[in-house]
């Protein structure tokens, strides 16, 4: 019975391990190779495999399925099968017995065999590190904000700003500079600093340049001072009271100023008014000339009207108005903002009475005046170079289209200026240009001077445009470039009127000698002893009268 049994598990086993070799057993990838000293036969009475369940779906069939090392239950080698129950149940679910398989085990082995398991896999985070770089962001506008990714690093000064980053961390992929009213740079990173590198990057901002068709106006004002003083001030024929006198809040333009003063010739002048200024009047009045000689008349009209009218080269006042002329030939001017200038001659007879009307055209060029900038500045209208300023930081520009444009001036250590300006039609626009240095610390360029005022006697009160300023001696300060009127006042002396030009960061020296008023002559007192000798003879004179009666 027993060599039958013998016989029946040699072919059976035959079989099962030609499976187990040809696809039953699965290596599987662990992080050490498991040893396996010895093979298992397993005798399996069936045709059909029975499945071994496992803790993870596979298509590849496990051993058999367990949480730890199993180590294998023998110790002792023995030729008769013996039955080893496993720790688990190996049944499955099927319409088959289930059979309890017999083993033939081989020796122990000094490590025990481990089941396969579930690979898994770990993923290991790289290490930050490896040293420091500097990204230095470059900028041409102090106070500028600097971004990487959109993350704040801080703002720009001297020109620079400097960060350092760990070259092995998060890349730096963009990199934006922005200010309030400026232009918004953004640009790539060209690659992350290695340790100890730095990698530069230039940023330019412009100021954002607001689109207008008119710029906003600033008013100025006329003061008008006549000599002598006292005179009736007209600005476009419109009187306006006696001279010295201050006319504000005027337009920017200009304006046809008249002073007449009884015994005197009117004056008549046009005077130019700039934005945020004082613009002066000194009419100088001269008595009037004896009766004029034979005359005639021009009655100059002109469609607009308002246009100013210039006889021989000399202004005479605004259209419409009667011109006096003496018998002869005259060259007659007509200039009005925004229009061409028309001229004609007239030939003038005496007792003759002519009318002159002209419809002036519309004009399309006008000037540009810059000012205050720097000596040696480049200036570009609509980008185009048109060349530098004088040594007193001027430059005239003629022939402009009139309408909007767009002036740059540029000069070495000085931030771009950019502006845009309205040019009017056949007239000067004057563009005064303040440009700030370039460090850190900007310091705007000084577009005021001063007047150091020295009189005799000392302590005259000093009025400037007829403001009040302070007694002499003394430097006002902080005044606007160009002509100003100065009025000098002391308590029995005559005062003091007079101009100063004003140069920029200059201190212009003034000393004015004041003349005394004249003393009037006093009339001598009655003396006492006329007026005793006069009472006598009155009282004599009625003593004698009363006696005759």
């Amino acid at each position: 019975m027993i060599i039958i049994i013998l016989i029946l598990c040699a072919m059976c086993t035959i079989p099962v391990s030609a499976g187990i070799v040809a696809g039953d057993v699965t290596p599987v990838s662990t992080t050490e190779p498991t040893p396996v000293p010895t093979t298992i036969h397993t005798i399996v009475p069936t045709t059909v495999p029975t499945p071994v369940p496992t803790t993870i779906p596979t298509m590849v069939p496990t051993p058999v399925p367990t949480t730890e090392p199993t180590p294998i239950p023998t110790t002792i080698q023995t030729p008769v099968p013996t039955k080893i129950q496993t720790p688990e149940p190996t049944s499955v679910p099927t319409t088959e017995p289930t059979i309890t398989i017999p083993t033939f085990v081989t020796p122990p082995t000094t490590e025990p065999t481990r089941i396969p398991t579930t690979e898994i896999t770990i993923t290991i985070e790289p290490t930050l590190g490896g040293g420091k770089g500097w990204i230095d962001t470059y900028c041409n506008v102090d106070g500028a904000t600097v971004y990487f990714d959109s993350i704040p690093q801080g703002n720009i000064a001297g020109g620079i700003l400097s960060i350092a980053v760990s070259p092995t961390g998060t890349p730096v992929r963009t990199i934006t500079v922005s200010k309030f009213s400026y232009t918004t740079w953004s640009g790539p990173l060209s690659h992350m600093p290695e340790s100890e590198e730095h990698v530069a990057v230039y940023a330019t901002i412009n100021p954002i340049v607001t689109p207008t068709t008119i710029p906003p106006v600033q008013n100025g004002a006329i003061y008008a001072q006549s000599s002598p003083s006292g005179a009736a001030i007209y600005m476009n024929g419109n009187y306006y009271g006696y001279s010295p006198v201050t006319i504000p809040n005027l337009p920017p333009g200009s304006y046809s100023m008249k002073a007449t003063l009884s015994g005197y010739t009117p004056n008549t002048q046009l005077i130019n008014v700039y934005a945020g200024q004082t613009a002066a009047y000194y009419p100088t009045l001269q008595p009037s000339p004896p009766a004029p000689r034979s005359t005639g008349t021009v009655y100059a009209r002109s469609s607009p009207s308002g246009a100013n009218v210039y006889v021989d080269g000399t202004y005479n006042g605004i259209t419409p108005m009667t011109l006096t002329l003496y018998p002869g030939t005259h060259n007659i001017v007509l200039k009005l903002s925004g229009y061409n200038d028309w001229s004609t001659s007239v030939y003038v007879t005496a007792g003759s009475s002519q009318t002159i009307n002209p419809s002036l055209t519309s004009a399309i060029f006008g000037s540009l005046s810059i000012g205050s900038a720097p000596p040696g500045a480049s200036v570009y209208l609509d980008s185009a170079y048109q060349g530098i300023t004088n040594p007193s930081g001027g430059l005239t520009l003629n022939n402009i289209p009139s309408g909007s444009h767009l002036i740059k001036v540029t000069a070495p250590g000085y931030n771009d200026w950019i502006e845009t300006v309205y040019v009017k039609p056949n007239a000067n626009t004057y563009v005064p240009v303040v440009m700030t240095r370039i460090g850190p610390s900007p310091t705007p360029v000084p577009t005021a001077g001063a007047i150091n005022v020295v009189s005799t006697p000392a302590g005259a009160e000093i009025l400037i445009d007829n403001i009040f300023r302070g007694y002499t001696p003394a430097t006002i300060t902080e005044i606007d470039p160009g002509v100003h009127q100065i009025r000098l006042t002391y308590t029995g002396y005559n005062d003091y009127s007079g101009t100063v030009n004003v140069v920029s960061g200059q201190t212009t020296p003034l000393a004015i000698g004041m003349t005394p008023v004249p003393t009037p002559t006093q009339k001598s007192a009655t003396s006492p002893v006329l007026l005793i000798g006069g009472m006598v003879t009155i009282f004599g004179i009625v003593i004698g009268l009363r006696r005759r009666s």
